[in-house]
């Protein structure tokens, strides 16, 4: 008489397929592993394609304010334009009864209502700027640093308006406490003529000695 054959047990079946599939996924990982490795070295971190010599950055002034309308009414006067230069106490815009003078000397930036306008409180009107306090704000990769020497003196284009100026100081920001990828640079200019905040900047930071 023909027996029935018994069925494999349940653990042996359990183990015959965690085998099978173990032997399909490990191979694809190291597949993976190796793939990931030849593409991080075909190509390199952003810090490593920084040119120094030819470092972007914008224009910015440590003392800009814009000026809001400090109660609701109509727009009745508005006597400066983009680049005047206005002095500490000078009428720029009256908004009603209110009248919105100049905090410091300074320059005016931009002009962001107009005359017949009505303005809710705290709506911008205007934005003035100190020009003695310019500066160049640039980034550079944390480990890049030590290739740059910041006790030399850097020199800043500035395509828009042609110039080239020399950075009075360089100072760089960072927070040990939370580090960064990239170090913000501030590069001082201090008094300047015709520079206005977020001009294309290139500075050109020499090597640091090997």
């Amino acid at each position: 008489m023909l027996q029935a054959s018994k069925a494999p047990a349940p653990q042996l079946l359990v183990k015959f397929v965690l085998g099978a599939i173990a032997a399909v996924i490990l191979p694809m990982q190291g597949a993976s592993a190796g793939a990931g490795n030849s593409l991080a070295a075909a190509r390199p971190g952003l810090h490593e394609q920084v040119d120094l010599r030819n470092t972007e950055g914008y224009t910015e002034s440590a003392r800009l304010c814009t000026l809001r309308a400090p109660s609701s009414g109509e727009i009745t006067a508005i006597p400066v334009r983009p680049g005047d230069r206005v002095t500490a106490g000078q009428l720029l815009a009256r908004v009603g009864q209110s009248d919105i003078t100049a905090p410091y000397d300074g320059m005016v930036s931009a002009v962001l209502a107009r005359v017949g306008e009505s303005a809710s409180s705290g709506r911008h009107l205007l934005t003035v700027f100190d020009p003695s306090r310019m500066r160049v704000v640039a980034s550079i990769p944390r480990s890049k640093l030590r290739d740059v020497n910041l006790d030399d003196p850097v020199e800043i284009d500035f395509p828009s308006s042609n110039q080239r100026m020399t950075a009075q100081k360089v100072i760089v920001i960072s927070q040990a406490e939370r580090p960064m990828q990239m170090a913000k640079v501030y590069l001082e200019l201090g008094a300047t003529s015709g520079l206005q905040p977020g001009q294309l900047a290139r500075a050109n930071f020499a090597p640091g000695k090997p």
